[in-house]
């Protein structure tokens, strides 16, 4: 029950039971009653008419990074004697420092301003507005409203910078690039030799090979460098995630999707995006700034689902690639996955899989125990019988120990074998 309801149930009681009894003194006790509902009526707020303006500072921000937001606030209705204004915002953002509300009075044209500071994870955050809560000094009427100040919040999955990915589709595009096309031409890596044509230069010249024969002159050729299409898969199944209190395994996945986006785009291919779990969030495949930035709010919304449809890779859907194009899998893998991999691969498609190792990541988190050192290496026998099916099967893959940061996990493999070069892949 309000005050205001109770105070005029008071008065109205007070004033039948007054008239009832014929009693003077019982009606003049409802007079300051009286008078205090009206002055509540009198004074009380009429409208509330407010321009709320939001900024952001900055609009594009990385993970648990102090990020600044600004409201100016305009009353433009009439004078309000007292207002609560409460900035809503959007859940897993919060405060860091300053207050997200202010309580104060507010005479008509004039201008008040919210400065506080909020941090949050990866994702992609919007901002509705404020709820403003009018009341009278005497706490007797209120009006609310919900006044709107849109905004929005970018926070980013954090991008490890890696040198380069070694990738070798099957086929490159026409135009220039980092990944070697399989045809002679202009490039840097060794390729062949040829008879020479008019108007190679001179230091192309392969002077053994013409030594051996009187009347004919052999040039070195090389390796076009081209780029290509690079499919990105990320395994967004909950059945595949594992959580723990040091954090879940799916973040490892956006991690090293984030730095294989920064790289295989700066290094100018096509690269596209297919996040598959409760559903499908499929980025096209495209080149550019503009792609890189598509890709990274793709993984920033990513989260892991259920789905009848989905809880299996053999419904992934194979024509949004392009013929013979280079896949990357970045998943967890599980034992009914190596069916649908070989498949990949028997259809065309240059397949690499990048599988941080879900046993080394739970383990940490689980007190130490000799039955969880017989349970981890039975796990470690299951686990290495997976991955060599794939490795027999010409698959690339990089079994990834997550408790080594992707970028040096991934550059140590580089700089040890050429990722191509090896049918059975490199070992982070």
């Amino acid at each position: 029950m309000t005050r205001t309801l109770f105070l005029s149930i008071l008065v109205f009681a007070l004033l039948l039971v007054g008239l009832a009894t014929f009693n003077n003194g019982v009606i003049a006790l409802s007079i300051p009653l009286v008078l205090y509902l009206a002055g509540g009526i009198l004074f009380g707020p009429r409208e509330v008419n407010l321009e709320i303006n939001r900024r952001i500072i900055p609009e594009r921000a990385a993970p648990n990074s102090p990020i600044e937001v600004h409201l100016s606030i305009t009353n433009i209705g009439p004078k309000l004697e007292e207002i609560l204004i409460q900035d809503r915002l959007p859940p897993d953002l919060i405060v860091s420092l300053g207050e997200s509300s202010i309580l104060t009075e507010f005479r008509q044209g004039e201008s008040k301003t919210i400065h506080y500071s909020v941090e949050g994870k990866r994702g992609i955050y919007y901002f509705e507005g404020a709820q403003c809560t009018a009341v009278d000094r005497f706490g007797l009427f209120r009006r609310l409203k919900f006044v709107q100040a849109q905004g929005s919040l970018f926070i980013m999955p954090d991008v490890p910078k890696i040198k380069r990915v070694d990738i070798r589709p099957r086929q490159t595009r026409v135009y220039s690039g980092n990944v070697p096309a399989r045809l002679g031409g202009p490039g840097v890596e060794f390729f062949g030799v040829r008879e020479y044509h008019w108007g190679d230069a001179e230091k192309r010249i392969n002077w053994r090979a013409t030594a051996r024969y009187t009347d004919r002159v052999f040039s070195n050729e090389f390796e076009q460098e081209r780029v290509a299409d690079v499919g990105l898969i990320l395994d967004a199944r909950k059945r595949c995630d594992i959580q723990t209190p040091n954090g879940t395994l799916f973040e490892h996945l956006i991690t090293a999707s984030s730095a294989l986006t920064e790289t295989l785009i700066r290094d100018g291919n096509r690269v596209g995006l297919l996040v598959y779990g409760g559903f499908l969030d499929w980025t096209f495949p495209r080149y550019g700034k503009i792609q890189r930035e598509r890709i990274f709010q793709a993984l920033a919304r990513a989260q892991t689902g259920d789905s009848l449809v989905f809880d299996r890779l053999e419904n992934l859907p194979t024509k949004m690639f392009p013929a013979r194009s280079q896949i990357i899998l970045l998943s967890p893998l599980q034992d009914d996955d190596v069916s649908i991999l070989v498949k990949f691969r028997a259809c065309g498609y240059q397949v690499m899989v990048i599988s941080p190792d879900p046993i080394a990541f739970q383990v940490d988190s689980l007190p130490k125990s000799y039955s969880l050192e017989l349970s981890e290496r039975l796990a470690r026998i299951e686990r290495k019988l997976l991955l060599n099916k794939l490795r027999n099967a010409g698959i690339i893959v990089l079994d990834w120990d997550v408790r080594k940061p992707f970028d040096q996990a991934l550059n140590v493999a580089l700089r040890r074998i050429p990722m191509w070069s090896h049918p059975y892949g490199a070992r982070l």
